[in-house]
């Protein structure tokens, strides 16, 4: 039988764009301008999703079907025209650079766990969290993106509306069950489906829900 936990969403957001989110706040959030300049598109929406929740540091875990397709295109593109490969495409093209500029950032030696499961990402992330949370007893960060803005993108996309999107909560084990809800069917249109259950989740913390149940 599956086991349902109870959950306490402490704070949520989320953000996208039809091409390129415009403001992301990273040069008070980063602003260290070396390292600000090393940042892929995931990594600032990561950190703004960060910034929004409030968290500062503890246990992750990120969410992305594609990942880093702009360094991975630009590693592909070195390697098509038989040119250098840039070592900062080669650091930004693993699924964790999103996190670990993160953690960076905040020197924060804590864990984290990357999730990349299709369209079920942002689904197996907040099982993930949930599962941390029960062990850990602390407050986990739960964040999704995906960055899909490249060259010619638009000639196989049928898959979203917003090129760029992400989604975060910070969840704690609830003391009891006693108001929480299942996850909604509150689809945030046009967003790839690989975030929409981090949506939802989000969707109703900003209808006022405050514990959610996540079925492992």
């Amino acid at each position: 039988m599956p086991k349902k936990v109870a959950l306490n969403v402490i704070s949520a957001a989320k953000i996208y764009a039809p091409i390129q989110i415009e403001n992301l706040d990273e040069k008070r959030i980063v602003p260290q301008m070396m390292i600000r300049r090393r940042l892929t598109r995931n990594a600032k929406i990561t950190l703004y999703i960060a910034d929004k929740c409030g968290f500062k540091g503890g246990k992750i875990v990120y969410a992305s079907a594609f990942g880093e397709l702009q360094s991975t295109v630009g590693i592909t593109d070195a390697i098509l025209n038989n040119a250098p490969i840039s070592p900062t495409l080669f650091q930004n093209s693993v699924y964790n650079s999103a996190p670990s500029y993160f953690s960076l950032l905040n020197n924060d030696k804590d864990e984290i766990i990357t999730i990349s499961s299709g369209m079920k990402s942002s689904l197996d992330a907040l099982k993930t969290a949930a599962l941390q949370a029960l062990v850990s007893k602390e407050r986990i960060l739960c964040v999704a993106t995906e960055c899909l803005s490249i060259e010619n993108i638009q000639e196989v996309n049928q898959c979203t509306s917003y090129l760029e999107a992400g989604a975060g909560v910070v969840l704690e084990i609830a003391d009891d069950e006693a108001g929480a809800l299942n996850i909604q069917d509150l689809k945030e249109e046009g967003v790839i489906d690989s975030l929409q259950d981090l949506f939802r989740v989000v969707n109703m913390s900003e209808k006022g829900v405050v514990k959610v149940f996540i079925e492992l």
